[in-house]
């Protein structure tokens, strides 16, 4: 059954624990901030009674600290006789439940809100209105009820392992369902029973944890290789396509339809969405834009997680309706790190909805111009020598010294003049070795007379070949296009 969300006032859990920390905070200041917070919330609505009568019990604490020239005694017990009144009518209200009204003391009695502060609002209400002393004693044990009575029931504070927790449970599920799919029928009713006790076992886990442990735990777990991601990059999606591999998704039906039983699937496939966006396209940082992160995920595991953008888009993204996830957010973080991964990502959704597609395609091209300049660019400085360590004669007749000290010591002493002569066998025309001639022309020996001491994995003139090439040109048109 899918839960309906709930709509709150606050942004984030942490949020909402944050406000009952300043509530209940020793210093003034930040009770007062506290005390702000919820009277924005109230604007907002939906605000729930405890959190309401907490932050009206603090500020009548902290009007009558720093009591205002010309507040009566009087006033202030006025003061908080209403807000005694308004804290038991609010909380013992919600356990009218029946057809016939019950007495307050009985429904006090239920929730264990001490008798004598339903006593106390009966005086207030009806009699005449206590002593300022008894009503402070009154507000300060309201406050101190509240916190255990709520506030603290709140708090769910996973372990520190629950990370380590969570990637267990979900590599335990992952092996025992790839155990159960064996050909012979025996063995797979041998697996069914571990696989069953598997999933019982991560739905039991899930099931005690906050709805923000999806974005906390699952989301980040599911994202390493190993489970979403195929441990093997073989088995991984590639650039430019990123397509899906065959049947991969299929197999994690099972796991999907348990998240989304325990927490609904817009939120499990916003959150996976989410997470995927912050790892391809993190916030720029003093790098600037293009430039690739330290995190930044490989090309092949970045690939998969453009593959299962395009997987959920398909799912559960209807172009101009009612769709399960809202693309809002992935949109905005692509377009505010612009970068190769990025750039795959709008496509797409692109191709997921055609009329983002057209808005979408200025940024899109722009992207793969940039990205084409920024190709050129280091191409450029590659060739023009640009960033290649620099070596003195002398650096390198040391460093050709050792070498050949240690050569001697590995071959006990070897002569190594008729190494060099059996390995540079060129005759006087400069024909070259058989070995070199093999090789269709893609390298030649350098003539004896010219050639000097280099650096390992350099050439001849020192220069070091560039023989990586980025991932983006995988997607960058070789020839400038008209428009």
């Amino acid at each position: 059954m899918v839960r309906v969300p709930k709509i709150v006032p606050w942004t984030s859990t942490e949020e909402y624990m944050g406000v009952g920390d300043s509530l209940y905070s020793d210093d003034a200041g930040e009770r007062r901030r506290g005390v702000a917070i919820v009277k924005a919330w109230r604007a907002r609505g939906r605000v729930p009674v405890a959190v309401d009568a907490t932050a009206s019990l603090v500020d009548m604490l902290d009007a009558d600290t720093s009591r205002a020239a010309g507040v009566t005694g009087t006033r202030l017990r006025h003061m908080y006789a209403m807000a005694m009144i308004r804290f038991v009518n609010s909380i013992v209200d919600l356990e009218q439940k029946g057809a016939y009204a019950q007495s307050m003391a009985a429904l006090a009695s239920r929730i264990g809100m001490p008798a004598w502060f339903v006593e106390l609002r009966h005086a207030c209400t009806h009699e005449q209105i206590p002593s300022l002393a008894v009503l402070r004693a009154a507000c300060e044990q309201a406050l101190g009820w509240l916190g255990d009575y709520y506030w603290k029931k709140q708090e769910r504070v996973m372990p520190a392992d629950t990370m380590d927790r969570v990637r267990g449970a979900l590599l335990a599920y992952k092996a025992a369902y790839d155990a159960t799919r064996v050909t012979e029928e025996q063995q797979q009713a041998e697996h069914a029973g571990a696989f069953n006790a598997a999933r019982a076992a991560l739905a039991e886990l899930l099931g005690v944890m906050h709805a923000d442990a999806v974005r906390l735990y699952v989301v980040p777990v599911l994202l390493e290789p190993g489970l979403l991601v195929p441990e093997d990059k073989r088995q991984r999606a590639k650039f430019p396509d990123c397509a899906m591999p065959a049947g991969w998704a299929r197999q994690w039906g099972g796991l999907f339809r348990l998240l989304e039983e325990t927490w609904g699937a817009t939120l499990v496939f916003e959150e996976l969405l989410g997470g995927i966006a912050a790892a391809l396209a993190p916030e720029c940082g003093d790098a600037g834009i293009f430039a690739a992160a330290d995190s930044a995920p490989s090309t092949s595991h970045a690939a998969m997680l453009v593959a299962w953008v395009r997987w959920i888009l398909k799912k559960h993204y209807v172009p101009g309706g009612e769709s399960t996830v809202s693309i809002g957010d992935l949109l905005e973080a692509c377009l505010r790190s612009p970068g190769y991964y990025s750039r795959a990502v709008l496509k797409a959704v692109s191709d997921a909805d055609p009329t983002l597609k057209r808005e979408l395609k200025p940024f899109v091209d722009y992207m793969g111009r940039a990205l084409a300049a920024l190709v050129a660019a280091d191409a450029a400085e590659a060739k023009a020598g640009k960033g290649v360590a620099e070596f003195s004669e002398q650096t390198l007749q040391d460093e050709e010294r050792l070498m050949q000290e240690r050569l001697k010591e590995a071959l006990g002493g070897a002569a190594e003049d008729e190494d060099e002569d059996e390995a540079m066998d060129v005759d006087a025309a400069g024909a070259q070795p058989a070995a070199a001639q093999t090789a269709s022309g893609r390298w030649a020996y350098v003539a004896q007379d010219a050639w000097v001491p280099c650096p390992i994995g350099a050439l001849s003139d020192g220069s070091i070949p560039a023989l990586e090439l980025p991932a983006w040109l995988d997607d960058v048109p070789l020839h400038a296009t008209s428009a």
